[in-house]
């Protein structure tokens, strides 16, 4: 991974931090473009250089020794040409595929049914009620109807401890895997699947190992395994449980990560409406909504989950990098998701007239959780793991 290092000094110290540059000879860290000083500021800095690093980490703490220099560091991420070209080559042959993909009609799904209750416990999120759970930029949730308990996906994981952060969170709130009945994976990315390692072998699991899980039903959104289990790829919209279906497949075009299938849940409680429970969003809300009234007679009551809003930051930063911005949108890296493209989607979902709406904040930044609480002042409910969202 490549970055600009911008590096803002005070004018009176630019004689010193640049006689020191020399004896700053960071270790795993490349120097691609020794530190210039600008005439100028650059956005706001004056001087700048460019690092490589196979590791994030190495380049935040040679961050760390420009700022014990008396530097204010903002980290930007940087492409280069070869490999920029290559990637928006693969990223447009993506796009021309998933607009192939998407063009398969769908048709009512009769038979649903309905339940009286749904309850929805987030398990992993990256806010949580108290300090005694475990927070992480993934998501995992508990499901429950009248007939069904459902775990919808399985966290990061991202040190690939065992127990996992899932599994220390579940035993907190009372919840073991043996009441769960099915598992619903959302989409194939490391955040969703209980990290990167099992996402690579597009395989799951809910901690550093894959435990025998019984007879569970598993509904995944490309193909995938698990020791034991036969996966069900739920290309087309699926009739779960009674009252609980999966949306089926949409895809769409990730700059960095490629082709991505992802699928929803769909919870129809009686008298209310349906309910969407989504994992990133990275299919985009108008598809979804479009997705949803092709699908069921019933409104849309509720939307809970991750929608993928990382408008003016994310829910980490790091010297003023938060990778979300770059990552996950649909869009190149140099094209964020914009103040107006997030209007433009709360007005769609105000027009629906919903009844619940939580955005999950472990892939949105605080602008976007703020600008939902904002539309939605009577019916925003905060996702914060610990805390069950209760439809009756």
């Amino acid at each position: 991974m490549r970055f600009i290092i911008l590096l803002d000094i005070p004018s009176e110290g630019i004689q010193g931090f640049v006689n020191g540059w020399r004896e700053r000879r960071p270790e795993d860290v490349k120097v691609l473009l020794r530190p210039h000083v600008s005439s100028e500021t650059l956005n706001g800095a004056h001087c700048l250089t460019v690092v490589e690093a196979k590791k994030f980490s190495a380049v935040t703490d040679y961050c760390k020794e420009l700022e014990e220099k008396g530097a204010r560091v903002r980290l930007i991420p940087a492409y280069d040409d070869k490999s920029t070209t290559r990637d928006l080559i693969k990223y447009q042959r993506a796009r021309k595929r998933v607009a192939r993909y998407n063009s398969l009609r769908t048709r009512r799904l009769r038979g649903v049914g309905s339940t009286e209750r749904l309850e929805v416990l987030p398990l992993i999120d990256w806010r949580a009620r108290d300090e005694g759970l475990k927070t992480e930029t993934g998501v995992s949730y508990l499901v429950r109807t009248d007939e069904n308990t459902i775990l919808f996906d399985t966290g990061l994981n991202s040190s690939e401890e065992d127990p996992a952060p899932l599994i220390i969170n579940m035993r907190k709130l009372g919840v073991t895997l043996n009441e769960i009945d099915t598992i619903f994976i959302t989409h194939n990315h490391g955040d969703h699947v209980g990290g990167g390692k099992w996402a690579r072998e597009k395989t799951f699991s809910v901690t550093g190992s894959q435990p025998p899980l019984g007879d569970m039903k598993v509904y995944v959104p490309t193909k995938m395994t698990y020791p034991g289990l036969a996966p069900i790829y739920a290309r087309k919209p699926t009739i779960i449980g009674r009252g609980v279906a999966s949306t089926g497949t949409i895809a769409n075009s990730m700059y960095f990560w490629g082709f991505t299938e992802e699928q929803s849940l769909a919870v129809n409680v009686k008298g209310k409406g349906m309910v969407l429970i989504v994992g990133c969003g990275h299919h985009t809300v108008p598809k979804l909504l479009e997705r949803a009234a092709s699908l069921f007679d019933e409104p849309i009551y509720g939307l809970i989950g991750g929608l993928h809003y990382p408008v003016m930051g994310g829910p980490t930063e790091i010297y003023g990098y938060a990778q979300h911005k770059y990552v996950g949108t649909g869009k190149p890296p140099w094209e964020q998701i914009s103040l107006g493209e997030l209007s433009a989607n709360i007005d769609l979902l105000k027009g629906l007239g919903l009844g619940l709406i939580a955005l999950s904040p472990h892939d949105s930044s605080d602008v976007s959780l703020r600008a939902f609480r904002d539309a939605f002042p009577d019916n925003y409910r905060d996702l914060i793991v610990g805390e069950p969202i209760v439809v009756v």
